[in-house]
């Protein structure tokens, strides 16, 4: 199932970062870089540890660079077993996402989720309507 999973996050990066050069060139809408983390929990993971992994990916959202966050609960019947935490981020540029990484803040997200996660997925692409 992980195979899988990354096999496909890895042909949609890549679809992505070919289609984004065409994209980049129309001017007509902007373009977005999406940034999804998704966290499967340990099954001992303390409930206020990824309380306080949530609350550190809220206040990055705040940053200027940040145009949009998102997150949630998986509640995919397929993982109702794991409990798994999915943050997506939208920036207007990679340079954006760069300076995101740069805060402070982004450092506690390790030091937060390592002790507490069991698996992280991580993928990013150009927005393609």
């Amino acid at each position: 199932m992980k195979k899988i999973f990354l096999w496909l996050l890895i042909c949609a990066v890549i679809f992505s970062m070919h289609n984004n050069a065409n994209a980049q060139t129309n001017n007509s809408s902007p373009v977005l870089l999406r940034h999804i983390v998704m966290i499967t929990f340990k099954q001992d993971a303390p409930a206020d540890s990824i309380k306080v992994l949530d609350n550190i990916y809220k206040n990055l959202s705040k940053s200027p660079v940040v145009k949009d966050f998102e997150m949630g609960v998986n509640i995919s019947m397929r993982d109702s077993d794991v409990v798994k935490h999915i943050y997506v981020t939208t920036f207007a540029s990679k340079d954006d996402m760069d300076n995101y990484r740069k805060q402070p803040e982004y450092s506690k997200l390790f030091h937060a989720s390592l002790p507490i996660a069991d698996d992280v997925a991580v993928g990013d692409y150009w927005v393609n309507k």
